[in-house]
């Protein structure tokens, strides 16, 4: 944000009045709520500006972090699109997530629910509940059948002190679904973390095919491939849903480098209570997880929103990029 304050007192910048026509586009939108330079719809504004030089930079190594029910919301096909323009070099993610991405290559889905429902009931028809999305209980046991299946064809060899990452990658490339979240990243080279993997049924089936055969994932090689990207990216940038594990995973990745060179974080927590979640990027400044001279921006909303507005604000602008190196 704008800082109006000098040495020599208070100096003022006005608002401007957001101006609103029937054909604007959703970049222009975007810009005036820049313009205004206050409150959410400023930051809103400065997120875009942001979000557009991190994706048209091919210069930027860029991490998607990814925490809440973004893939039962319906958001799967969006970060997919990011994948397949370039925008990303790695994701880091719930477990959880990717659950839910298996669950939909397999043909299985989400259905539109209500918050205002008997669960006991609910758990008795054979589905499960995620806020106000339903899905079915038998997705979960056809998931365990399958990725059991999918490890069994793995060779013995490939199945010890293999990375999670590496892991996740074969799963994708197995499940052949073109329009999962995992088999898009395996094809274009963007890896996946997911650093809280085991809290989730895609874990659960890990675990389950591992307590009688052979598969021994190695959690610190992934750390090893998370900050050597790091290390050798020119810039890094990073986009922020929700917060949690994986919002600190991946900044904490950063910290040999002195941190990140942009960041955009979009959550619904408070920072008063200090968890991570709702902890403003500025804090990250004094762990070195964002650089002292980094651009950044919080959006206090709910993501389901935002990222659709600011998505498509970039996407008038940027259409792809080369991803870069590292």
């Amino acid at each position: 944000m704008k800082q109006p304050n000098s040495k020599k007192g208070i100096a003022p910048i006005p608002v401007k009045q957001l101006k609103i026509t029937p054909r604007i586009s959703v970049s222009h939108l975007l810009d005036g709520m820049r313009d205004t330079g206050v409150l959410g719809a400023g930051r809103m504004g400065i997120a875009a500006d942001v979000l557009h030089e991190m994706f048209s930079d091919p210069s930027y190594t860029n991490f998607l972090t990814i925490a809440g029910p973004i893939v039962p919301a319906g958001f799967r096909l969006v970060i997919g699109d990011m994948i397949d323009r370039g925008f990303l070099g790695a994701i880091v993610t719930t477990g959880a997530n990717l659950t839910h991405d298996v669950v939909e290559a397999m043909g299985n889905r989400h259905y539109q629910g209500t918050f205002n429902v008997d669960d006991r009931r609910l758990i008795k028809q054979g589905y499960n509940r995620i806020a106000d999305i339903f899905v079915k209980e038998e997705s979960f046991e056809r998931l365990d059948k399958k990725i059991r299946r999918l490890l069994a064809t793995m060779p013995e060899n490939e199945r010890k002190k293999i990375p999670y990452s590496v892991l996740l990658e074969k799963i994708g490339l197995m499940l052949g679904d073109t329009e999962s979240i995992l088999y898009k990243a395996a094809k274009n080279n963007v890896r996946i973390f997911s650093p809280g993997l085991l809290d989730s049924i895609l874990g659960l089936s890990l675990w389950s095919f591992a307590s009688t055969q052979t598969l021994q994932p190695d959690p610190f090689a992934d750390v090893t491939r998370m900050v050597e990207m790091s290390m050798t990216s020119k810039k890094l940038g990073i986009l922020i849903l929700g917060g949690g594990l994986p919002k600190h995973n991946a900044l904490l990745s950063s910290v040999f480098r002195e941190g990140m060179d942009l960041a955009v974080q979009i959550t619904m927590d408070r920072p008063e209570p200090g968890g991570l979640s709702g902890a403003p990027l500025a804090e990250s400044i004094s762990w070195r997880k964002i650089r002292k001279g980094g651009r950044f921006v919080d959006v206090i909303g709910d993501v389901t929103i935002c990222l659709p507005i600011l998505y498509a604000s970039v996407l008038e602008k940027v259409k792809s990029r080369n991803r870069p190196t590292c």
